[in-house]
């Protein structure tokens, strides 16, 4: 019978719990994921736009082995990216093609985390909305004190 009163008055506190502290739990995860995406925008020194891949293609000089219908089509690793609407690649020398790699693998983190830090800030933006919007809510329902009592004093002495 105890336990059951206990685990009945458990669930009506949770039940009525502060509407308000759910707001600001939610706002405090928010934030702290929002810390997080920030710290991993700005690890970042250097970027390069555009994504690094292998590719076999024909050089175009007439008197090369690619040229042929049979022939060997020539490896190279590009970079490829888009400019004013336009994809553009670019071949990269073997020295570079490591760090040409790391810089558009940090581009394309960035851009994640920039995402990411925009979607937190609408989640933010709607906890907040409705943290006023509670607030409405208790000004709507709550009552003024009750009126002294009529026909008795405070405090009155003999």
């Amino acid at each position: 019978m105890r336990a059951t009163r206990k685990m009945q008055s458990q669930e009506h506190a949770v039940a009525s719990a502060d509407p308000a502290s759910r707001q600001r739990q939610i706002l405090n995860t928010l934030s702290q994921q929002y810390q997080r995406h920030v710290c991993d925008v700005l690890r970042h020194r250097e970027l390069v736009k555009g994504s690094v891949y292998h590719l076999k293609t024909r050089c175009g000089n007439p008197s090369c082995h690619c040229a042929k219908p049979q022939g060997l089509l020539h490896a190279a690793t590009v970079l490829s990216w888009s400019e004013s609407g336009k994809t553009r690649i670019r071949s990269l020398a073997a020295a570079d093609r490591a760090r040409i790699r790391r810089l558009a693998e940090n581009y394309r983190s960035f851009r994640q985390c920039r995402a990411a830090l925009a979607k937190l800030h609408r989640q933010m933006l709607t906890a907040t909305a409705r943290a006023f919007r509670m607030d409405r809510l208790q000004q709507a329902l709550l009552l003024p004190p009750p009126p002294p009592v009529s026909g008795k004093s405070r405090n009155r002495r003999t």
